[in-house]
């Protein structure tokens, strides 16, 4: 990849990948890699030792967002090359997560991902499309400014998710008004929950987002072009840590509204009790006094 060109290819072979690794910089993206293609990544990294293993192991098992162990952002840094892990969230009927591995070796950036093709290609194809915007209006690319670019894209897909709980809670919210939800105490925990577990990703990405900015994470040092679009995508989760706050009272409102319809309930049957209470004895009353007066 040159300042005045840009290509994206797909490659096949070490031999490709070490010609198009003579450019300037390179990025080399893969998901779901097979043998080959693992041993292809080693290679490029320079065949350091277990370098495959320990991408693995961060990609191994899913992240669930159940557990309150499971690893989020983090990064490890082993000789000449950095390991970062970012989670990717995207909604498929539930919320779902699956990390995003960076290595990043002197001109050399790769990203990893195993748990969902799909939703990482289609934010792969989205970066590659922005960068050939960039080159087309005059940009000079570089790997700080993709890495900036892909934290960015991850922070908007959150927020996408996030519009999608947004969803969920005014579907909920219409049908307790209209009293059409049976189980509204649940399902709004339910929410809660998940809005919970997205708060506590958003708050590790905004960490992660301010170390990078900051130069705390070794070889990952970006330029102010990368660091204008970082705080970008730091002021998006600082909008959507908003918004879950936002949900969170919305929904607080709906238990006030369900407390409120059991306490009507209960006064209901009350009242019902009370009308049966009186008019049974009303008729016992009558029934004694019809009995002294030797009335059947």
């Amino acid at each position: 990849m040159q300042d005045e060109e840009f290509k994206a290819i797909d490659v096949t072979s070490i031999n490709q990948v070490m010609e198009v690794s003579r450019a300037q910089w390179v990025w080399v993206d893969v998901y779901n890699p097979t043998k080959e293609e693992s041993e292809i990544i080693s290679a490029l990294l320079g065949n350091e030792p277990n370098i495959v293993e320990k991408i693995k192991r961060r990609t191994l098992n899913p992240l669930n967002i159940n557990v309150k162990d499971c690893i989020l952002c983090d990064y490890e840094k082993v000789n000449e090359y950095v390991l970062v892990t970012v989670p990717s969230l995207f909604m498929k009927e539930q919320l779902q997560m699956y990390p995003i591995v960076l290595a990043k070796k002197k001109n050399v950036l790769i990203t990893w991902g195993e748990e969902d093709g799909h939703s990482h290609s289609t934010l792969i194809k989205l970066m590659i499309r922005r960068l050939r915007e960039l080159v087309e209006d005059g940009e000079n690319l570089n790997s700080s400014l993709a890495i900036g670019m892909l934290l960015r894209e991850i922070a908007v897909a959150t927020s996408n998710v996030l519009l999608s709980i947004r969803e969920e809670v005014n579907s909920l919210e219409e049908r307790i008004l209209e009293n059409e939800e049976k189980h509204g105490v649940h399902s709004v925990f339910s929410l809660k929950r998940k809005i919970t577990a997205l708060y506590r990703i958003m708050v590790d990405e905004k960490k992660f987002m301010l170390d990078v900015n900051k130069k705390i994470i070794p070889r990952i040092k970006l330029d102010e072009k990368a660091k204008t679009i970082l705080d970008d995508a730091i002021g998006i989760i600082d909008r959507g840590l908003d918004l879950t706050d936002s949900y969170n009272r919305t929904l607080d409102n709906m238990l006030t509204l369900q407390d409120l319809a059991s306490i009507h309930k209960v006064e209901a049957s009350i009242n019902y009790l009370t009308i049966v209470l009186v008019i049974g004895t009303g008729i016992l009353i009558a029934l004694e006094i019809m009995g002294k007066l030797g009335l059947h």
